[in-house]
């Protein structure tokens, strides 16, 4: 179709780009054109992929609601339907999981954790593993401690206690004590059954589909 001014040639490339057939007659194309590429993400009307105006399906995103928007799916490591959602099992596979083998697959479940950036050889997080998960961690700390009978005026972490007498030959009854570490006698000390940062919870989803208008 030919276009004689360039504001008619920008209208006909809207409407190709929504896999619209253009029509001289109908005067609602362009709004049918715009409200489908909003509505597929701005990839046209198969919709795909997201193109340049919606997210990539295989996308992760964090919402701040309990329930993310139509089009994403909650990263719960819910199995779903290989066909149902064909678009995002081609983009991730069974890489999260295989479901039941032959007609699900699993979405991530990030329900309570920190993602971290694949290493992929940058030798950071050595030999990490792409969509493997890890246990909480800390740096190792050593340190020694000499021969001592006595332990004076502890603070914070560290305390004491005095053990049974025991019997030496050369000055008799002899009391030991023994030394003490808990985090939690910290002052102000926030302690608990793992290390972590400060940090907020919201929904971790993955765009799985782009909705029909």
């Amino acid at each position: 179709m030919q276009c004689n001014t360039p504001v008619a040639s920008e209208v006909l490339n809207v409407v190709l780009a929504a896999n619209i057939a253009p029509d001289r007659q109908d005067d609602t194309q362009l709004l049918q054109a715009i409200n489908t590429l909003i509505a597929n993400g701005g990839s046209g009307g198969n919709g795909a992929n997201g193109g340049g105006f919606g997210a990539e399906i295989g996308s992760v995103t964090a919402f701040a609601m309990p329930t993310p928007p139509e089009g994403w799916l909650v990263c719960d490591g819910s199995a779903v339907s290989r066909t149902d959602y064909a678009d995002l099992y081609a983009a991730i596979g069974t890489v999260w999981g295989d479901g039941d083998q032959i007609a699900t697959f699993n979405l991530p479940d990030l329900r309570g954790e920190f993602i971290r950036g694949f290493d992929a050889g940058r030798g950071v997080d050595v030999d990490r593993v792409f969509a493997s998960d890890q246990l909480d961690q800390m740096q190792q700390i050593t340190g020694s401690i000499g021969a001592v009978s006595r332990f004076n005026s502890p603070e914070g972490v560290f305390s004491y206690s005095t053990q049974s007498g025991t019997t030496d030959a050369t000055s008799g009854i002899t009391n030991q004590d023994r030394l003490l570490f808990d985090s939690a006698d910290s002052p102000d000390a926030r302690v608990g059954s793992e290390t972590r940062p400060r940090n907020v919870a919201m929904t971790y989803a993955i765009k799985a589909f782009y909705p029909v208008a």
